[in-house]
């Protein structure tokens, strides 16, 4: 005889992607492929413009021409794809919250989107931990451009 249990019709309910919560939402947020997809160009484009030659002279200035014995854009290019790794999961949380969204019929520009992400949580419990994790994302992301910005002023770039 199958088991009929509260706890098993939640896990089913959470199994199965067309059911939906008491709120009328997904239990678990979409992830779509451009949820991959966008922080995956955003980090590639990020750490790819250290091999413009335009940014060649400022990274020479900043840490010189072979820190470590190996040319200065390989060397930065690596230590941004440590530092920057973090911030591909914020993205990631925050294109679900952009899917939610959409599938709310909520704006998705610029300011409806962020007015959105901050009260998400309230509106969809399933989305608190993607609007944490983006939150933080940001405030690392600026953490990180900050000490850029004081770094290269001391330096006098």
């Amino acid at each position: 005889m199958p088991d009929h249990s509260p706890q098993a019709d939640r896990f089913a309910d959470w199994l199965d992607p067309d059911s939906k919560a008491p709120n009328g939402s997904s239990p678990m947020p979409r992830k779509s492929r451009m949820s991959y997809a966008l922080p995956a160009v955003i980090y590639i484009l990020l750490i790819g413009t250290v091999f413009s030659p335009d940014v060649q002279p400022v990274l020479a200035k900043a840490f010189g021409r072979e820190p470590f014995g190996f040319p200065v854009a390989w060397v930065v290019a690596a230590v941004q794809a440590i530092v920057l790794f973090p911030f591909v999961f914020a993205v990631h949380h925050f294109m679900l919250i952009a899917g939610q969204a959409a599938a709310d019929g909520r704006s998705i520009g610029k300011v409806g989107l962020l007015v959105y992400a901050a009260s998400v949580g309230k509106l969809h419990p399933q989305l608190r931990r993607s609007q944490i994790i983006s939150v933080a994302g940001l405030v690392y992301f600026v953490l990180i451009c900050g000490a850029w910005i004081a770094y290269a002023d001391a330096k006098g770039i």
